[in-house]
């Protein structure tokens, strides 16, 4: 299912699944996509999704509609373009795009930040590699555990290449690293996600450093590692 994820002032604020057919972007109350600005029109532009495409066209809004920095009247969408809406930003993620990736088996990385490359040094366990997240298989979970899980866990990647960038949290533990350093961790549990710092660096929630024994996410946190901004969502 293709996405569209809407930023404002470089801040992740939503996501949004499309669904095939219709989905109208605008700031009344009756439409699929709101966006509450007083610079959006009531109906300002229309998704239509058939099959694996999805296409934009404008509604005869005020302000106009934007892809890539030039008004468009209709566009085909490819994945990775750039909405503007009045102050908004909606980024387009095509399935086909993520399907053309390989597939998950032990665990994926996602770099968050290339331009550090310091190789990590030789030891016991799998190193992890520079500015990345690795996603790591554990046990198998509780049904309490299971059942918290359901409440879907990503991260938004708000800075560096990879802005946009959506990471689900779909492992039980999800190591933060840079450079070959543990960074800080994030863990399912029973009560939910938690943040814990790592054995080299310390992470910052909310713009302060943790405390110790770690801190529990809530929807909307903003977490800084490894020189990049994160945005922790809950659904």
């Amino acid at each position: 299912m293709a996405k569209i994820i809407i930023k404002f002032n470089n801040d992740v604020v939503d996501h949004i699944d499309l669904k095939q057919g219709d989905m109208k972007i605008g700031r009344k109350p009756g439409c699929e996509i709101q966006v509450d600005n007083l610079s959006v029109s009531g109906e300002h532009a229309n998704v239509f999704t058939v099959g694996e495409d999805s296409f934009i066209q404008d509604l005869g809004s005020t302000n106009g509609t934007f892809i890539n920095n030039k008004k468009i009247t209709k566009h085909h969408l490819k994945n990775g373009d750039t909405v503007v809406i009045g102050k908004h930003s909606l980024i387009y993620l095509s399935d086909s795009a993520r399907a053309s990736q390989p597939p998950e088996e032990f665990a994926r990385t996602v770099i968050i930040n290339p331009s550090r490359t310091v190789e990590p040094k030789p030891v016991s366990r799998p190193p992890i590699e520079p500015a990345a997240i690795t996603l790591e298989t554990k046990p198998k979970d509780s049904p309490k555990v299971e059942a918290e899980r359901q409440r879907v866990g990503a991260l938004f990647v708000l800075s560096g290449m990879n802005s946009g960038k959506r990471i689900d949290l779909t492992k039980k533990i999800t190591n933060l690293g840079s450079a070959g350093k543990r960074a800080g961790a994030i863990t399912l549990t029973a009560e939910g996600f938690a943040l814990a710092p790592g054995a080299d660096e310390t992470p910052k929630l909310n713009g302060r450093p943790i405390p110790s024994e770690g801190s529990k996410l809530k929807n909307g946190d903003l977490i800084e590692v490894a020189g990049t901004r994160l945005q922790f969502y809950l659904k």
